[in-house]
């Protein structure tokens, strides 16, 4: 749920659908969502599922801390320059590959899930356009493909959870592609 809390956020802004102004408020918004990854992230591991919990700490920690430093960049950090856009074009290209990797690791588990990590690895290939580029263009189609990914998180987050509760899938989330 914080993932899609997060998505929706920094796609808003990238999207343009929310003024600058909002920015700071967002920073927070982003800081605060990285903690209950962080933490199921922990527990995942220590459950012995490496492949989710690479992926809750990497939303957690990475790009969650990330897309927050770099909203403050685009305000005007207290030095501005500090953080230049070809270091977050290499950031949001690096995020590009793992997410695909991860993507095609999460075949195993469910083909839904696996496009769904596969669409936001593909808003991370837009945003590191952005960045390097100052392509508006991809900046907005790399904002709304990130609320797509907002709405898959809710989907997904509800079918677990309700699973969990109910003990049966209330939600299908599909079979998986490779065995």
């Amino acid at each position: 749920m914080s993932v899609a809390v997060l998505t929706a956020c920094v796609g808003s802004v990238y999207a343009e659908l929310v003024p600058a102004s909002t920015t700071p408020l967002l920073v927070g918004i982003l800081l605060a969502c990285s903690l209950p990854q962080l933490l199921g992230g922990i527990i995942l591991f220590r459950r012995g599922e490496i492949l989710v919990g690479s992926l809750s700490g990497l939303f957690g920690t990475v790009i969650t801390l990330g897309a927050a430093i770099t909203l403050w960049q685009q305000l005007g950090a207290a030095e501005p320059g500090a953080i230049t856009p070809e270091v977050m074009g290499v950031f949001w290209l690096v995020l590009f590959v793992f997410a695909e990797v991860i993507a095609y690791g999460l075949g195993r588990a469910t083909w839904f899930i696996m496009l769904g990590v596969a669409e936001v690895g593909v808003s991370f290939l837009f945003l590191a356009i952005n960045a390097l580029t100052a392509s508006r263009g991809s900046g907005l189609v790399a904002g709304y493909l990130l609320i797509v990914f907002s709405v898959f998180s809710i989907y997904a987050s509800s079918a677990m959870v309700l699973g969990e509760h109910f003990q049966r899938p209330m939600l299908p989330l599909g079979k998986p592609i490779f065995k």
